[in-house]
């Protein structure tokens, strides 16, 4: 089994904090300013040619109203739990007979995962 490098890749953290960014309606230089950042930088960041440092990495989540584990989506093997969490958030959101039926569905589909 192969095994999936543990580094960084900063150039998916720069796409998920460019797309929250933008989710949010907010600009390179309204994140930046909110940070303390200048807006080359948070640009830098964003093209995954930077990491940011914890510090700086923790203020732009809260900045973008994201947390960390949303912003480091497929980076990290917290990946699929993440995308579970958006998931259940989005069918919460669902009218009762429209959640029936999604877990409905589920349901069907990993019974019949397993008897393959």
């Amino acid at each position: 089994m192969e095994q999936k490098d543990s580094h960084m890749d900063a150039k998916v953290l720069g796409t998920n904090i460019a797309k929250y960014r933008r989710a949010a309606g907010m600009t390179q230089e309204a994140v930046a300013d909110k940070c303390g950042l200048t807006g080359a930088y948070l640009r830098q960041i964003e093209l995954g040619f930077k990491v940011p440092r914890l510090e700086t990495f923790l203020k732009i989540a809260e900045a973008l109203n994201a947390s960390a584990d949303l912003l480091l989506a497929d980076n990290l093997s917290t990946a699929f739990t993440t995308r579970s969490t958006e998931l259940s958030e989005k069918i919460s959101a669902l009218t009762p007979d429209k959640q029936a039926f999604i877990l409905d569905a589920i349901q069907m589909l990993t019974e019949g995962i397993q008897k393959i």
